[in-house]
């Protein structure tokens, strides 16, 4: 590989571990979910952070910290539960949904417990889950472009004057 293809392979993969870190996207409130009286789907933290805002949960961090420092992501989230209206945290990727499915079905005390749902806690300044991009490397993808790339441009050959 000749001295230029060096320098933009090295320019390009510290530029993409320079994203490597946690990016905050926004936040939802847990009362910002459809009503509990329609038996909408329990979603854990990072399920409603994937409805919300596209991808998979294992995409996400959650935070109740409302800090926009990295350091004090806390992989829990605010939490509304079925009769359990305290405002409970638990893990990120936690629910709980007892058969049948959906979070007002069977009803009861405690079957249901959703981080995205419209039931009483209302307070939605205060029940917020933060929501960050869990790592921001590239995906498989993007990363099979990129070596693609630089394995045609190490193959390509120099044309030589006549």
């Amino acid at each position: 590989m000749n001295c230029a293809l060096r320098l933009a392979a090295l320019i390009c993969l510290t530029a993409f571990a320079a994203l490597g870190g946690p990016v905050f996207i926004g936040f939802y409130a847990v009362y910002d979910g459809p009503a509990w009286a329609e038996n909408p789907p329990v979603y854990s933290a990072q399920e409603a952070a994937a409805l919300l805002f596209g991808g998979l949960p294992g995409d996400y961090a959650i935070s109740i910290d409302p800090s926009l420092d990295p350091s004090t992501i806390t992989h829990t989230g605010w939490y509304d539960g079925w009769g359990e209206h305290d405002g409970m945290i638990f893990a990120e990727n936690y629910k709980l949904d007892v058969d049948p499915p959906g979070y007002n079905d069977p009803g009861g005390s405690p079957t249901a417990r959703s981080a995205y749902v419209q039931d009483a806690l209302n307070d939605t300044a205060t029940y917020r889950n933060y929501v960050w991009l869990a790592d921001s490397v590239p995906e498989p993808g993007t990363w099979a472009l990129m070596t693609t790339g630089l394995a045609l441009a190490c193959l390509r050959r120099r044309k030589r004057p006549l």
